[in-house]
């Protein structure tokens, strides 16, 4: 996961540095939208970010600061279970200053959601197995012996669970190099980890899969999501990775939700690992993002988001947020992006795509839950401009990716607005709102 979306993003980084007056109402599509999308808006903030915890008490207060200030509202991070555990019965729950931290975080409103990765080699199927490239004594072949293993997640819940709710089990077992086992090994996994949390808090929310390649062949080494589906008493919410990258990199949305929709259960789908790092401000003419192409390594927070929001995510966890010097912790402009994204579709329901046949244009419609609908437009090609009127009777508000509020008034019964590369949401309409193409 790490060192390929590293790899990954500093790709996006160096692609970003390279140098008719048809009038049309939109229609509604079904393309790139939920089959099923929830009715209601969930209680908890939709945007995280992945983070590395300081290791300095000092650092914490500008550190959660930041993260409230740049819009988001979950966090998620790994446990360092073999620093935490290192022998049998021997637990470091600070370790690091790690539960300082997870205080400071809670106590700051942020929800957190810890993830289950690795552990200690006393416990490992294989101690002297692969190990994780970022930590050395992380063993990530899956844990030997249920009784030990579910008595080491029991003893974390107890401690953590005063901060947490909402845990993370494994890591791209369908194939990422993040969990050395079977699909029927990770399954296992996660029955002893769920059964074990829910032991000690029992309202707990099971995170599984944290998938990234999508439905695969039947009988794989990454067969996880056919296996997963047949299971959902072990799991509260489906986690996938970047489900907008090009497909050589992840699966697809559509896969989630026809495995989900195959096996008759209807679960929230959380995407934990969403790659978003730059804005539209410096990448050339021509750039494109579109989804599902190499374009989509050059997407922008509020692009993003609303994407994944329309194909059905209910959350959206950004990566990330201090892992290399690209991240978002060291970009001004990009933490101003996530808080637009943040501060309009925070609380919101997709309904339709607005579809102008045209690849090149994209218009989404959310109902707030405030009764407010928005619309989240711009255009995928950097120096493509669609002249856009909307039917309405009153002002309308227009907030652009730097979070500038422009307030227009109707002429004529209508408003026009410019969709251009950089994204747009568009305040204070109605969920029959019309709008036409220029």
């Amino acid at each position: 996961m790490k060192s390929r979306l590293v790899a990954l993003m500093l790709l996006a980084f160096a692609i970003t540095l390279a140098g008719c007056s048809v009038r049309m109402k939109a229609k509604t599509s079904q393309d790139e939208q939920a089959t099923s999308p929830p009715s209601q808006p969930s209680k908890t903030p939709m945007l995280g970010v992945c983070i590395l915890l300081p290791k300095e008490p000092s650092q914490l207060p500008d550190f959660t600061a930041a993260i409230r200030k740049a819009g988001f509202g979950w966090i998620q991070t790994d446990i360092p279970l073999s620093r935490i555990n290192p022998d049998e019965g021997v637990y470091n729950f600070n370790y690091g200053n790690f539960e300082t931290a997870l205080k400071a975080l809670r106590q700051a409103g942020l929800h957190i959601l810890l993830k289950f990765l690795g552990q200690a080699d006393w416990i490992s199927r294989d101690p002297k197995g692969p190990h994780a490239d970022w930590d050395e004594t992380i063993n990530l072949t899956p844990p030997s012996d249920k009784a030990k293993w579910q008595e080491v997640v029991r003893q974390v819940v107890r401690r953590y669970g005063a901060y947490c709710q909402a845990w993370q089990i494994g890591n791209e077992p369908d194939g990422g190099g993040f969990f050395r086992g079977s699909a029927d090994d990770y399954m296992a996994y996660l029955e002893w980890t769920a059964t074990a949390i829910r032991s000690v808090q029992p309202n707990a929310i099971i995170v599984a899969g944290e998938l990234f390649r999508g439905l695969v062949e039947p009988n794989s080494y990454g067969d996880v999501l056919r296996k997963l589906v047949r299971r959902p008493d072990l799991f509260d919410v489906l986690s996938v990775h970047y489900p907008l990258a090009p497909p050589e990199h992840a699966g697809s949305m559509d896969d989630y939700l026809q495995a989900m929709r195959e096996a008759k259960i209807v679960k929230p789908i959380w995407n934990t690992e969403q790659l978003a790092g730059i804005t539209c401000d410096y990448t050339p003419e021509g750039t494109t993002t579109h989804i599902r192409t190499e374009g989509a390594l050059r997407l922008s927070p509020l692009k993003a988001v609303a994407h994944s929001l329309a194909l059905g995510c209910e959350k959206v966890f950004l990566f990330s947020w201090n892992y290399d010097e690209n991240s978002i912790a060291y970009r001004p402009d990009v933490q101003t992006e996530c808080r637009v994204a943040s501060t309009n579709l925070d609380g919101a329901t997709f309904v339709r795509k607005l579809d102008f046949v045209d690849r090149d244009l994209t218009v989404y419609l959310f109902r707030h839950r405030d009764g407010d609908h928005v619309l989240t437009v711009w255009t995928e090609v950097k120096g493509k401009v669609a002249l856009l009127r909307v039917k309405t009777e009153r002002a309308i508000k227009v907030i652009n990716h730097k979070g500038e509020v422009q307030t227009l008034m109707p002429k004529d019964g209508q408003v026009k607005i410019d969709a251009e590369f950089c994204p747009k949401v568009v305040r204070s309409l109605s969920e029959s709102v019309q709008v036409w193409r220029d």
